[in-house]
C-alpha cells in the first residue's frame, strides 16, 4: 500500500509540474490529472488523510529536478522489468497530460525530453 501512496503523490506532483511547464495550467490539463488521481484511488483504499495530502500537493509548486530525484526514489529497489513498467506507466501520464489542453508547448516538450534523457526512458 505504502508503494501505491508514493505513486499517487508522485503523478500529482508530475501532473503539476508538467502541467505548468508552459505557464498556464489549464482547465483541462487539471481535470485530467485530478480524473487519473481519482482513477488511482479506487484501486487502493486510501484514507482521508492521505488523500488530503495528495490533494494539497496539487497546491505546490516543483521542480524539474524534484520530479526527477523524487522518481528516481521511487523506483530504486524494483528490478529492471518493474521500473520499465513504471517509468512507462509515468511517461505515458506526461504525455497525456501535456496534451490535454490540445497543444504541445515547446517549454513542456523540452522539460519532457530532459526528463526522459535523466531517467534513461
Amino acid at each position: 500500500m505504502e508503494k501505491i501512496i508514493d505513486v499517487v503523490k508522485l503523478m500529482a506532483k508530475t501532473g503539476l509540474f508538467f502541467a505548468n511547464a508552459d505557464g498556464i495550467y489549464s482547465d483541462r490539463e487539471k481535470q485530467y490529472i485530478t480524473d487519473y488521481i481519482s482513477g488511482i484511488e479506487l484501486i487502493g483504499d486510501l484514507d482521508p488523510e492521505l488523500k488530503q495530502e495528495v490533494k494539497d500537493s496539487l497546491n505546490s509548486k516543483y521542480t524539474l529536478e524534484e520530479i526527477i530525484q523524487q522518481t528516481r526514489d521511487l523506483v530504486d529497489g524494483f528490478e529492471p522489468q518493474e521500473k520499465r513498467a513504471i517509468l512507462k506507466a509515468i511517461r505515458t501520464f506526461i504525455n497525456q497530460v501535456i496534451r490535454a489542453d490540445g497543444r504541445v508547448h515547446p517549454l513542456e516538450q523540452e522539460s519532457y525530453m530532459v526528463w526522459k534523457r535523466e531517467l534513461s526512458v
